[in-house]
């Protein structure tokens, strides 16, 4: 399936409608978590439940063990005790459907029961995560978060018609002219709107001046390509970095920054937050301590009328940001799809790379100080816990890791992945046959007597990988060496030329 989205034609009172249709669905949501907590509350109060689960847990019930007939029949006494008492504590889905039941016949102008039960599915899976996972506690939903009124189907709630209009809660909607467009165009001639719309759904972006609606059509099939693929293709390696991504076949080079103006983005961000935190601290001195923190404790914050459109601005410009990186990601990996016959990819867990290291441990170096007599002495300060968390953030690499598998199933483009822990590309050295661990400084490699870039030379290795995905093939690297040192020499003397440098990444 994919989806298309189509703003839509609106009057001011069509819009004051939908914009109380989005409130009164939050407020739900709302009173569902509210529900929710308490509930779950009451239930971690009860002490043979609290007893059960801890039972559980220190036996090693939850994890994958060979566990014998006694140790299975215990484990599912005391699932079906947990169990009992979840449900007698009303936290169950369908508990949650019978409490929104009742709400939702107040605003059944509104919204729609599958919509409200839309919201119990979301707030269950949170209960779930509380439950049985990692979740700590439900958090309510702010009104200008909630984007979306969702369904479950495409009869109740929100039922296209034709092209030009919708209906909505017996209301009909204009939708504005569909673009003009080559994919536009075939989706139009090739969909059937009865047969092949699965279900459609309302979203509202926010702007600096006001929200605007959109109609999201989920239709069935496979969505139309744009990218032509030449005939002249080959197969590419990919090493993908926190802020770059180096790609070598035989037929083109690539070194490029992810999303390289998203740090603009970042200095107008920072700079409003600045503002507000000042406005927040003149107009609400009672809540902060002299040192400069708040309080503990429940306050109310006082807001101006400019810090609310401060605080809209920041909103706006996070949600740019993450359209600009969605944009250039797919832009370059268009243009990737068209040159390739298959990939080869050295995957990354950017997830792990973003949290703080967990060790506390000493540097190797000392460093000299001065105490307050004026004499010097060394000492051994703390490794830095922080790690590339920010970078993550304003880089996406994670989702170009994902597009990219996306892009290759929707193409048809083979892809394949290396087992970093059996094959190390950026250690590896194919003219010694060594593996060396380099710094993060250094940015270039000598091979075969040759200065290279050492992300471009781990694509090089990945492309040139075995049938076992496991090595390199060494013959094959020796043969096209010389032809990949052409083709890196005149990539970095054109980046030069043109002014693209990053001297941490792409060490000039």
């Amino acid at each position: 399936m994919y989806t298309i989205r189509l703003p839509l034609e609106l009057s001011k009172s069509e819009e004051r409608y939908l914009s109380k249709c989005f409130y009164i669905g939050n407020k739900i949501h709302n009173s569902l978590v509210s529900i929710a907590r308490k509930r779950i509350g009451s239930l971690f109060d009860d002490q043979e439940y609290l007893s059960a689960r801890k039972k559980y847990g220190e036996s090693g019930f939850s994890k994958n063990n060979r566990l014998s007939k006694e140790q299975k029949e215990s484990k599912k006494q005391l699932s079906n005790l947990m169990q009992g008492k979840v449900s007698q504590y009303k936290l169950l889905s369908k508990d949650l459907d019978a409490y929104v039941s009742v709400m939702q016949k107040h605003y059944k102008n509104y919204i729609s029961s599958h919509q409200a039960q839309s919201e119990v599915n979301a707030v269950y899976d949170g209960v779930k995560k509380v439950l049985y996972s990692d979740g700590e506690k439900l958090n309510f939903r702010k009104c200008n978060d909630y984007d979306c009124i969702k369904q479950k189907n495409s009869t109740n709630g929100v039922k296209l018609l034709d092209w030009s209009s919708f209906r909505f809660m017996k209301k009909t909607f204009r939708i504005k002219s569909v673009p003009n467009t080559e994919y536009m165009n075939k989706i139009i001639n090739n969909v059937d709107i009865l047969d092949d719309v699965v279900y459609s759904f309302l979203k509202r972006i926010e702007f600096n001046s006001r929200f605007k609606y959109y109609i999201i059509i989920t239709i069935r099939g496979e969505a139309p390509k744009t990218v032509k693929i030449s005939d002249n293709t080959a197969r590419t390696g990919i090493d993908l970095g926190i802020s770059t991504i180096a790609t070598f076949s035989e037929n083109n080079i690539h070194l490029e920054e992810l999303a390289p103006k998203s740090l603009e983005y970042e200095k107008q961000i920072r700079h409003l937050q600045k503002l507000v935190d000042r406005s927040m601290r003149i107009n609400n001195p009672n809540n902060y301590n002299k040192d400069g923190t708040v309080k503990k404790g429940k306050h109310r914050w006082f807001l101006t009328r400019k810090c609310k459109k401060i605080k809209r601005k920041i909103r706006v410009l996070y949600r740019e940001q993450s359209a600009y990186i969605a944009t250039t990601h797919n832009a370059f990996l268009n243009k990737l799809m068209s040159e390739t016959s298959e990939f080869i990819l050295e995957p990354m867990n950017f997830k792990s790379l973003q949290k703080r290291y967990k060790k506390t441990e000493l540097s190797d170096s000392t460093i000299k100080i001065k105490n307050k007599d004026g004499t010097e002495k060394e000492i051994l300060k703390y490794k830095r816990k922080k790690r590339y968390g920010r970078s993550i953030k304003n880089r996406s690499p994670g989702l170009m890791q994902s597009r990219l598998k996306q892009k290759s199933i929707q193409y048809s483009i083979p892809l394949f992945e290396i087992d970093r822990n059996v094959y190390c590309a950026s250690q590896f050295h194919h003219d010694t046959g060594e593996l060396i661990k380099h710094k993060l400084s250094e940015r270039t490699k000598i091979i075969s007597g040759c200065d290279v870039q050492r992300d471009l030379y781990s694509a090089f290795l990945i492309a040139n990988t075995n049938d076992t995905l496991t090595s390199p093939d060494i013959e094959k690297c020796q043969r096209l060496f010389p032809y990949f040192v052409e083709m890196h020499n005149k990539l970095i003397n054109d980046m030069k030329k043109s002014g693209l440098s990053m001297k941490s990444c792409f060490g000039f």
